[in-house]
């Protein structure tokens, strides 16, 4: 069994809604157990003018391929609702693997670390919430010391 994590956002609708439902039909799949769940937060679009997302992130642990993993990720988002846009657009729910165990990927449909995280405050916050001594896999370096680094002036705001 890996731990891995995904990050989870929700644009459109009743965001809230989208992202638990996200949450419920991943974590019903055989090989995926829910560890622990991130805060939402609500954060400042990053792309065109739009919607503010609620994001999330989960820790599970499975036993399926990362290739696997990223598959049921899409499915899901399907079965939420979810069409191709713009990218960065508005979306009903958005699942992102973020990590997987320790390893590094890089594939024509999956790169491991996600390639934009330790830019992104909106990845990263769930991410130390989860697991506050989280290392990047690729830099070596825990998530937390990553943050203040970011260049990223978006507000990511933890919702009650």
């Amino acid at each position: 069994m890996v731990k891995a994590f995904i990050g989870l956002g929700s644009k459109l609708g009743d965001r809230k809604e989208n992202i638990d439902n996200s949450i419920r039909l991943l974590t019903s799949l055989d090989g995926i157990t829910l560890l622990s769940r991130a805060s939402n937060f609500e954060t400042e679009p990053v792309g065109p003018i739009q919607p503010w997302f609620i994001n999330t992130a989960i820790k599970i642990e499975t036993d399926l391929a990362p290739e696997e993993l990223l598959s049921k990720c899409k499915e899901v988002e399907r079965r939420i609702g979810r069409v191709d846009s713009l990218r960065w657009g508005p979306r009903l729910v958005d699942l992102d693997l973020l990590l997987f165990g320790e390893r590094v990927i890089q594939t024509d449909r999956l790169a491991l670390p996600h390639p934009e995280m330790e830019e992104r405050k909106f990845v990263l916050i769930p991410l130390i919430e989860l697991e506050s001594e989280l290392i990047h896999p690729e830099l070596e370096i825990p998530l937390k010391k990553i943050l203040p680094k970011t260049d990223e002036d978006k507000k990511v705001v933890k919702l009650q």
